[in-house]
């Protein structure tokens, strides 16, 4: 019993550390990484390129975002060193 219960924790401990040791997307070098808030949730948004330039290019027009979304946009575009709007 007391080598099943080791055995648990050494699997636990393995588990934690590889999570701790593997980190999501992150905004910078020409790529943005943004959760764009939504009134039911949000959605997550990770671009690089062209594509994060085209998004950056977007905050503030009237098809683009604006408000919480243009925001955080903009902060993580700042982030990559990616010109806004």
């Amino acid at each position: 019993m007391l080598g099943g219960v080791l055995g648990a924790v050494a699997v636990l401990v393995i588990v934690v550390a590889l999570s701790l040791a593997t980190s999501g997307h992150t905004s910078g070098r020409g790529c943005i990484d943004v959760v764009v808030p939504y009134s039911t949730g949000g959605q997550e948004f990770y671009r690089c390129g062209a594509s994060a330039r085209a998004m950056c290019a977007e905050v503030g027009t009237p098809v683009g975002y604006s408000g919480l979304q243009g925001q955080a946009v903009a902060r993580e575009c700042r982030k990559a060193g990616l010109a806004v709007g």
